[in-house]
C-alpha cells in the first residue's frame, strides 16, 4: 500500500511538471501573423458570400480586414471549393471609400482576387465582388459598411 502511494505521488509530481512545461511552452510560443490572404490587420465581420445566381450556393467569401496601425482596410474575394477553388476562372474584387474611385483586382485566378487596400478614415467602404466558374456559373455581390 505504501509503495502504491509513492507511485501515485510520483505520478502527480511528473504530471504537474509536464503541465507546467506545456503551459510555459504555450505561453512562449510565437503567435501566428495576423496577415491573412495578403491582408494585414484583423478580420472585421464574418465575411460576406458571393452566391451563385441560379443554384444559390456560396461561390466565394469576401473577408474584410482592418489594420489599426495604418488605418488601412483590405479586402479579398476568395473562392470556396464549390466556387471552383484551384481552377482558374474570372474573379474580381473592388473596394472604394464613399465618394472615391474603386481599386480593383480582376483576372483568371484559381484561388482569390485581391488583396485590394484602401485608407478611408471617417468614411464607409464599398465592396463589389464577382465570381465565375469555368462551367458558366457566376454570382456577384456589392455591399457598403465598415464605417470608420
Amino acid at each position: 500500500m505504501l509503495e502504491l502511494i509513492r507511485v501515485y505521488r510520483r505520478s502527480l509530481s511528473v504530471g504537474a511538471s509536464l503541465a507546467a512545461i506545456m503551459g510555459a511552452t504555450l505561453v512562449m510560443a510565437p503567435q501566428a501573423s495576423a496577415a491573412q490572404y495578403g491582408c494585414p490587420g484583423i478580420q472585421v465581420g464574418n465575411g460576406e458570400q458571393v452566391v451563385e445566381r441560379n443554384s444559390g450556393y456560396a461561390m466565394s467569401t469576401i473577408p474584410v480586414f482592418y489594420d489599426a496601425a495604418t488605418g488601412t482596410n483590405c479586402v479579398v474575394n476568395r473562392r470556396t471549393m464549390l466556387g471552383g477553388s484551384g481552377t482558374k476562372a474570372w474573379i474580381t474584387v473592388s473596394v472604394w471609400a464613399d465618394g472615391g474611385s474603386p481599386i480593383t483586382d480582376a483576372g483568371n485566378f484559381a484561388t482569390q482576387a485581391g488583396p485590394v487596400k484602401i485608407k478611408a478614415p471617417g468614411k464607409c467602404i464599398n465592396v463589389k465582388a464577382t465570381t465565375h466558374k469555368s462551367n458558366g456559373d457566376y454570382g456577384d455581390l456589392q455591399f457598403r459598411g465598415y464605417c470608420g
